[in-house]
């Protein structure tokens, strides 16, 4: 019994682990070593070239999800957007409540160490967007 418990354990920060990871603040490397390592189900699309942003871009190997990590001119991570299929809108809800405050229809936040994260859901027609930035400082 406590081998299982153990096991659900080490599973659940896992889990955490790779879907509290909102990169608010990381370097570019370690973006791209964090996503090698935690989401390896995910490829890094580089089929696409924009001179004006500077981001990487990920898509899951089902291609059910794209995830958009945008940096600024320091090579710091200032926002990162998470496009996912409409069938895993309840899933991805049920996760956001779980792991983040509740502040609103569709918004959460997150306290941490590097300030206040936003987390906020869109819905769209065919899809549905999480997007992780930080909180405005006053």
């Amino acid at each position: 019994m406590t081998k299982t418990a153990l096991v659900a354990f080490l599973f659940s920060l896992s889990v955490l682990s790779v879907q509290a990871q909102v990169f608010i603040g990381s370097g570019k490397n370690d973006v791209l070593t964090t996503m090698k390592s935690d989401k390896p189900d995910f490829m890094n699309d580089q089929t696409v070239h924009n001179d004006k942003y500077n981001y990487l871009k990920y898509i899951s190997d089902d291609q059910t999800e794209t995830w958009i990590i945008v940096f600024d001119n320091e090579e710091k991570c200032k926002c990162v957007m998470v496009t996912c299929e409409m069938y895993k809108l309840s899933e991805k809800r049920k996760e956001l409540n779980e792991l983040y405050t509740k502040r609103g229809d569709d918004k959460w936040s997150l306290d941490q160490h590097t300030g206040n994260i936003l987390i906020d859901l869109k819905n769209e027609t065919w899809y549905f967007t999480i997007t992780y930035r930080p909180a405005p400082k006053l």
